[in-house]
């Protein structure tokens, strides 16, 4: 593993994310029609953080959630922020159950090179072992405020 620093398992508490989606399918994404690079501009350029109201501190969120299947289906991706309660109906909620996961922590790099790295790790290590396809998330902190010296942790919910 040369994209990934560091793997751990943990189980996490419910949470809610107030997030913005669209539907895409990794094809899509592999193809250079997915949305994803598209979503992630217009959260920064539209400002959406700040259309999300009672945010639980300041870490984006990029959720991959509603599995059609499997990695091969349709699923939800969203990006925003994990919340205390959504009084706003203008900004999607979704529940990410309580769950185990396994983390994967990023290299130091450029965001636009170590997470695309690290998900084809994590999917080699899907072929091994086995993901549960409820919510997967990456979690962008103060360690990614630096888009060229980030560092995420991607989130594989596990059975």
């Amino acid at each position: 593993m040369n994209a990934v620093e560091n793997v751990k398992r943990i189980h996490l508490p419910e949470m809610k994310i107030a997030a913005f989606p669209v539907l895409t399918t990794n094809e899509k994404e592999m193809s250079g029609k997915g949305k994803i690079s598209n979503e992630w501009q217009l959260f920064y350029q539209e400002n959406r953080s700040q259309q999300i109201e009672n945010k639980k501190g300041s870490s984006v969120y990029a959720i991959y959630t509603n599995y059609e299947l499997d990695e091969n289906g349709l699923y939800t991706f969203a990006i925003g922020h994990e919340v205390v309660d959504n009084n706003s109906n203008q900004v999607p909620l979704f529940i990410i159950p309580e769950c185990t996961y396994e983390v994967f922590t990023t290299k130091v790099g450029p965001i636009s090179k170590i997470v695309p790295e690290a998900w084809g790790e994590i999917w080699e290590w899907s072929k091994t072992n086995e993901r549960a396809f409820i919510t997967d998330f990456e979690v962008y902190d103060q360690r990614a405020s630096n888009p060229e010296e980030a560092q995420v942790d991607i989130f594989i919910s596990v059975k």
